[in-house]
């Protein structure tokens, strides 16, 4: 049995409806009569596997199962019409989705006897329905999502707008969009012509800056897109817009550190293979060149020929394109061959996939402080020489002050020794002076016993004539004993004197030799200290010098022969 054809104007219309719609028959307990073929084909059937089965084949088996299933089917049974998008299933379980009426049918009596269904697949249209439903759900969830009438009224606003805004729904519906922006933009030109050109269905993206709930500073990655109704009118605007604030910060903040470093810093781009792509006037100034004169040469114009057609500075590129930093001091070649010191560093930059796309190049000058270093390792060693010939000459010193020391210590000795030659012999004297006074007293009885014996030999007459003379030749000896003994007195005290003067002047030797000997001594001493100083002083000379020559060496190629070569970041 296949649809009949029908006659009259209403069979016409009929006739008409069966041929462009998928059409199939049922009795009031759900039983299939009869399909047409646009309707087996979109169920993948034949009419003879379904033909007697029941409607249920053609949905899934918990809703065939469920109250409403049955409702359905009552509700065709009283009469009442069922119209709307129907999800079923065709032949091996494929889903169909099909815009249909569900048609209770009376016959010529008022009867019901069965239920005709009319129906359009539009599988297709649900599939991009969802397609797009998806999407715009997809979107919903991962970006803030705001509707507004033609004249930027808010209609609606799903929760990620509103949780960047910082508002409720109800605080912001029906408000205007200006809500969300500076009040000297919402009154400005620019802001007019942003919507004027929005009515006119023309789209708009950016970065835009917006106000938030007490006033918050807020920065959207947005697009407003004007929709379409089926007639080509518009009928509103939807922005999808992403909060890129903390972006914009980190992004500001980078801009800053960047743009600090580009006013302290010279700073020049490369590409891979070393052509210059910009460099700022901090850089252009250090090297003596315009922009115009630099662009699009290589690196190697800052560097000595020799170098440039090294396998060290081919290293030193390969090792950049690899992504490996390089930082050091470098000696560079500015215009006319001005030598220029940089301390340096060589930064290959990463795309989004990590690989190398250019170089950066941040430097500061250090020519003068290269050149400092260079005298100072020359005073450096002059001062050196200079110390060692000094501590040469004050070790001779040294050594002659010891000699000198020890001459002195002699001639100490040696004057107290006389000294002491000077003391005995003023003692001796004092010793011989007594001893005149004992022969000037002896001289004097002998001189008083010749007196007596001349007295008596005048009074023993000529008896005593010969006693007389011995008495006479004794007084005269004793005369002569005693102008001889004055004059030894004379001599002797002539000699104490002198010897008194010989003995103060060698005690005052002594003790100008004993100061000398203490000055000597200290001098000696002092110098042995100065000679130990001079000598660290040298040795400290020296390792200066050995140093300076280090660190020159050092500034001069930091890193270098163990470049840094670190993976960029």
């Amino acid at each position: 049995m296949s649809l009949r054809l029908f006659s009259g104007d209403a069979g016409h219309v009929l006739n008409a409806i069966y041929k462009s719609h998928a059409a199939i028959e049922f009795d009031l307990d759900g039983n299939i009569l009869t399909a047409n073929d646009l309707f087996l084909n979109a169920m993948g059937y034949r009419l003879g596997e379904i033909r007697g089965k029941h409607h249920s084949i053609f949905v899934e088996p918990e809703y065939a199962r469920s109250q409403e299933y049955k409702q359905f089917w009552a509700a065709l049974r009283r009469g009442e019409h069922e119209a709307r998008e129907y999800k079923r299933l065709g032949n091996g379980g494929r889903e169909v989705w099909i815009q249909a009426t569900y048609n209770p049918i009376r016959n010529s009596l008022g009867r019901l006897y069965k239920v005709v269904k009319i129906a359009t697949d539009v599988s297709d249209r649900k599939l991009r329905e969802a397609d797009f439903e998806g999407q715009i759900c997809a979107i919903s969830k991962s970006q803030a999502m705001i509707h507004f009438a033609l004249d930027g009224t808010i209609l609606d606003a799903n929760e990620n707008f509103l949780h960047a805004m910082g508002y409720t729904l109800e605080e912001i519906q029906g408000q205007h969009h200006r809500m969300f922006v500076e009040p000297a933009y919402a009154e400005s030109l620019e802001y007019r012509q942003f919507w004027e050109k929005l009515r006119r269905g023309e789209f708009d993206s950016g970065e835009y800056k917006r106000i938030g709930k007490d006033g918050k500073e807020i920065w959207i990655l947005a697009s407003y897109n004007p929709i379409f109704d089926m007639n080509g009118r518009l009928m509103k605007v939807v922005k999808f817009a992403t909060d890129i604030t903390r972006q914009k910060l980190a992004d500001a903040d980078y801009r800053g550190q960047i743009e600090a470093i580009g006013r302290t810093q010279a700073v020049i781009e490369f590409t891979l293979d070393g052509k210059i792509l910009a460099a700022n006037q901090l850089f252009l100034d250090t090297m003596g060149y315009s922009f115009a004169e630099v662009q699009g040469k290589h690196h190697s114009i800052f560097v000595e020929p020799g170098y440039a057609e090294s396998k060290e500075y081919r290293e030193f590129w390969e090792n950049l394109r690899k992504g490996k930093c390089n930082a050091g001091a470098f000696k560079r070649i500015g215009k006319n061959g001005k030598e220029v010191w940089i301390q340096a560093s060589y930064n290959p930059i990463l795309d989004m996939e990590g690989r190398p796309f250019k170089v950066v190049k941040f430097a500061t000058e250090i020519t003068d402080m290269i050149r400092l270093i260079e005298n100072t390792r020359a005073s450096m060693q002059n001062m050196a020489a200079a110390t060692e010939e000094m501590s040469a000459s004050i070790g001779e010193i040294s050594r002659n002050m010891a000699l000198s020391k020890d001459a002195t210590e002699s001639i100490r000795t040696t004057t107290a020794t006389s000294g002491a030659a000077s003391d005995s012999l003023v003692k001796s004297m004092q010793s011989m002076e007594r001893i005149v006074e004992l022969i000037r007293a002896i001289a004097g009885r002998v001189n008083i016993l010749a007196l007596n014996a001349s007295i008596e030999a005048a009074r023993a007459g000529e008896a005593g004539k010969g006693f007389a003379v011995v008495a006479s030749e004794v007084k005269n000896l004793s005369n002569q004993t005693s102008e001889a003994t004055d004059e030894i007195a004379r001599e002797i005290e002539e000699v104490q004197k002198i010897s008194t003067e010989v003995a103060a002047s060698v005690q005052e030797t002594i003790e100008g030799v004993t100061r000398v000997n203490q000055y000597v001594s200290s001098v000696a001493a002092s110098l042995e200290q100065q000679t130990h100083v001079t000598q660290e002083l040298s040795e400290n000379s020296m390792r200066s010098s050995q140093a300076v020559d280090e660190i020159n060496d050092r500034v001069k190629k930091v890193n270098k022969g163990q470049e840094l070569m670190v993976e960029a970041a």
